[in-house]
């Protein structure tokens, strides 16, 4: 009995003599296991962080006409903060000429080729058609819609579609056969009709 106590009174003074480096060994380990704990935490953060930029650097095409004098421009654009791959662009036309347009016609044109890649804010613009050329006495301004197909440097697939009635045209665009010249002329004939109403009256 006496020997059992004896033993526990030397674990007991051993303990308390070595209770700092003991105390430095347990907080060494808690440090270790923690510190491993935590550097997984930031790696999984970091990964996670990586993921969400990826994600947001997607592609975003456009793509949209412009009057300028007497020919329709066309621009596409990429918007996105991605580089798009494999671009594709096909018309669809519901009514009109369009497809008669120098644009559509042209070779290697955007419609008859694959654009391999287009930067962020990359535009490609060019004259999509001489007024007229889409219109002319018999036919209405075309109505169609743009389709664009394209990927992201991770293979994902995007389609977009884009409506265009150029109907509104009509009322901003001198044609052939309205040139200045008949413009200066109308404006002369109106001048007239004026003067005449006031001398009648």
């Amino acid at each position: 009995m006496n020997q059992i106590v004896l033993t526990l009174v030397n674990i007991w003074d051993w303990f308390l003599s070595n209770t700092g480096s003991l105390g430095m060994f347990v907080l060494t380990i808690f440090i270790a296991y923690y510190s491993k704990k935590s550097s997984k935490a930031s790696l999984e953060a970091a990964k996670l962080a990586k993921y969400e930029y990826e994600s947001k650097k997607e592609p975003e095409i456009i793509i949209y006409f412009e009057l300028n004098e007497f020919n329709l421009d066309f621009k596409m654009m990429n918007i996105g903060y991605g580089v798009a791959t494999n671009v594709t662009v096909n018309l669809d036309e519901k009514s009109g000429t369009f497809k008669k347009s120098y644009m559509y016609k042209m070779k290697n044109g955007v419609f008859n080729t694959c654009i391999k890649t287009f930067a962020p804010n990359q535009e490609i613009k060019g004259v999509a058609a001489r007024v007229s050329d889409i219109k002319n006495d018999d036919s209405e301004y075309p109505v169609f819609t743009c389709n664009i197909t394209y990927s992201d440097m991770n293979g994902k697939l995007y389609n977009k579609s884009y409506d265009f009635d150029l109907n509104y045209l009509g009322g901003l665009v001198w044609t052939e056969k309205a040139t200045l010249k008949n413009v200066a002329n109308s404006l002369k004939e109106i001048k007239a009709e004026i003067q005449n109403l006031h001398s009648k009256s």
